[in-house]
């Protein structure tokens, strides 16, 4: 019983020492640092923005001149009261 043990022991180790080898060879693999840079066109390509044609400034802008034609603040209630207002009666509708 010892002996069989012993050399399901020993064939653990070596299993467990090779992945640590092969992990230690793969880290401090000598890589040139250009090798490892993306391909330009590669990176200008972002993935969803480019398949749709949506510009992020292009989008950015349009979305500027909106708020400036409608104006920055935002809508008052539709019933026209003034925030004040609609506080009072957000109360009064809890105390109901």
């Amino acid at each position: 019983m010892n002996g069989l043990l012993f050399w399901i022991g020993l064939f653990a180790a070596l299993i467990v020492a090779a992945a640590v080898i092969e992990a230690y060879v793969k880290r401090n693999r000598k890589r040139n640092l250009a090798d490892m840079r993306p391909d330009p066109g590669e990176l200008s390509k972002v993935g969803g923005l480019e398949r749709y044609g949506l510009d992020p400034v292009k989008m950015a802008q349009a979305e500027h001149r909106r708020l400036e034609t409608e104006g920055w603040a935002p809508s008052l209630p539709s019933d026209g009261t003034i925030p004040a207002d609609a506080d009072e009666k957000e109360k009064q509708n809890d105390r109901r």
